[in-house]
């Protein structure tokens, strides 16, 4: 079984827009003040209170309504904090540096140290007892288990029948940044708890409790930082994240499509997070190697498509956009009775639709970036431009569920033949802010593209990969001619974010 974890994908991506001065280095306020973590905190009045007694959930009927707003993460919690626990260790569980405290909430028992390499930063500006970071972080925990169960309407992580001490759900704060990850969360696979999920309507046979583990400080953040991203709110983020994941166990712990749950659980920090934006910063994953198998994590041949998986939050995006949130969750309570892409079939099903149909709108998306938020998204990289009485080939074909884009700069009536096998084509053009498209039954279509400004074939190889592993590519030819009576689109759609998109090389890796 797999560690579901936050890769530090955003420190990669910063530190080359820090060579062009982009990269925002505050924390919180005038980045000239020098504020600390202990200076950023947000203060609560001291307090006694007892621990609050573990949550009991609702068992969540699978299926039934939920909000679809994003939250913009504003409106954290203002909890009320007991005095500090002890932390038991059983052997299955991360064992910290030094002794070993606890702070309770009503859904999360937080685990942490004030000595060692795993310390947290003992600023403790309302004198309660608990270092104000290790608040923070339970602040972030309750808000993205209130938006993700309660807002969004996914079903709650199964319980551990006690590991950590009780069954609230066990995170715990170790030095784990420095090894580059941000956060991870792992299923309780070790102490045998696989299977059924109490918490649902239905019965699952392979959902497993787990835990998660978050940086003890995120020293070294501020390094390297995501622009306009606070280290708190990188935090809270990863927080949304990695709790994504511990409610994916929930649901299937074994589900084997690996880009499903790192998609799917970028998508939600955003979804949870809406104004820190910090996913945006692996969006080149997609945008810029969009002929990568979807399936592929990315990086293996070159540097535009590292950290693939993340990146497909963005398709994880189109489908709520345009399906609902809740199409979302439909896919994941999919995963209880199927897996892969059979997931994909019976959720798209309910919707009409399937996966191919989607992924071919999902492109145009792409090149349009017609996005909620696509104005603050990258353009798509051209995989190249052709002429009139022009034959194309592509260096390295097209990955599986991928899409090459290909730019028509001849102005003229068109013909556009489009051969290969397990390829198929639609052709886009674009003017004043209208994009037309044409189908190509078999790969060819006749445009006229003197009437417009821009016009892009876009080549598809729509057949699925079995596993990562089984990711192929394939080679195609696009021949352009002198063309007959014009073609008429078969959709038309408003397009405010396009730009046009360019030619750009790939970026080798270095030794």
């Amino acid at each position: 079984m797999k560690m579901r974890t936050r890769r530090l994908y955003l420190l990669l991506v910063s530190a080359a827009l820090l060579l062009a001065g982009l990269a925002c280095r505050t924390l919180l306020g005038d980045p000239d003040e020098g504020i600390t973590l202990s200076q950023a905190t947000e203060s609560n009045p001291p307090t006694e209170a007892a621990p609050p007694a573990p949550a009991s959930p609702t068992p969540i009927l699978l299926g039934e309504p939920s909000l679809s707003e994003r939250l913009n993460g504003q409106d954290l919690p203002d909890l009320q904090f007991g005095p500090a626990g002890s932390s038991p260790f059983d052997g299955t569980r991360p064992e910290l540096s030094g002794e070993p405290r606890t702070l309770d909430t009503e859904h999360f028992r937080v685990h942490y140290t004030d000595s060692g390499g795993d310390a947290v930063p003992t600023a403790d500006n309302d004198g309660n007892g608990h270092p104000d970071y290790v608040e923070h972080v339970a602040r972030a925990l309750e808000y993205s288990w209130f938006a993700e169960i309660e807002h969004f309407g996914w079903a709650p992580p199964p319980p551990d029948e006690g590991l950590g001490g009780d069954d609230r759900y066990d995170v715990y704060l170790a030095n784990i940044f420095d090894e580059g990850n941000a956060g991870y969360v792992e299923g309780d696979f070790d102490a045998g708890f696989f299977g059924d999920n109490p918490l649902t309507s239905v019965v699952e046979d392979r959902a497993s409790s787990s835990h998660m583990v978050l940086d003890n400080d995120y020293d070294g953040y501020n390094d390297n930082p995501a622009p306009g991203v606070s280290l708190l709110d990188y935090m809270r983020s990863t927080a949304a994240h990695e709790f994504a994941h511990s409610i994916q166990y929930g649901y299937d712990g074994d589900e084997p499509h690996d880009w499903l749950w790192e998609a799917t659980a970028t998508w939600m920090q955003d979804e949870v997070f809406d104004l820190v934006n910090d996913g945006n910063e692996v969006l080149p994953a997609v945008f810029k190697s969009p002929d990568s198998c979807q399936l592929a994590y990315g990086g293996e041949n070159h540097a535009e498509d590292a950290d693939h998986w993340y990146g497909m939050w963005i398709f994880i995006r189109y489908v709520s956009e345009n399906y609902g949130h809740a199409a979302v969750r439909e896919l994941w309570e999919a995963t209880v009775e199927v897996d892969g892409y059979d997931a994909w079939d019976l959720m798209l099903a309910r919707y009409g639709t399937n996966l191919e149909t989607v992924f071919e709108e999902f492109a145009v998306a792409m090149l349009l970036r017609n996005f909620d938020e696509g104005g603050d998204y990258p353009v798509v990289r051209l995989e190249g431009g052709i002429g009139y009485e022009d034959n194309f080939k592509p260096a390295d074909g097209v990955g599986q569920l991928g899409v090459d884009y290909l730019e028509l700069d001849a102005r003229d009536l068109l013909a556009i033949t489009l051969t290969g096998d397990d390829i198929s084509g639609l052709f886009v053009s674009v003017l004043d802010g209208q994009a037309h498209i044409y189908a190509m039954p078999a790969g060819r279509a006749n445009v006229d593209t003197y009437q417009f400004d821009r016009s892009y074939l876009l080549v598809f190889n729509l057949h699925r990969a079995a596993r990562e592993r089984n990711c192929r590519s394939a080679d195609y030819t696009v021949v352009v001619a002198q063309g007959g009576q014009a073609d008429s689109p078969i959709e038309q759609l408003a397009a405010p974010n396009f730009l046009p998109p360019r030619v750009e090389g790939l970026r080798e890796f270095s030794d």
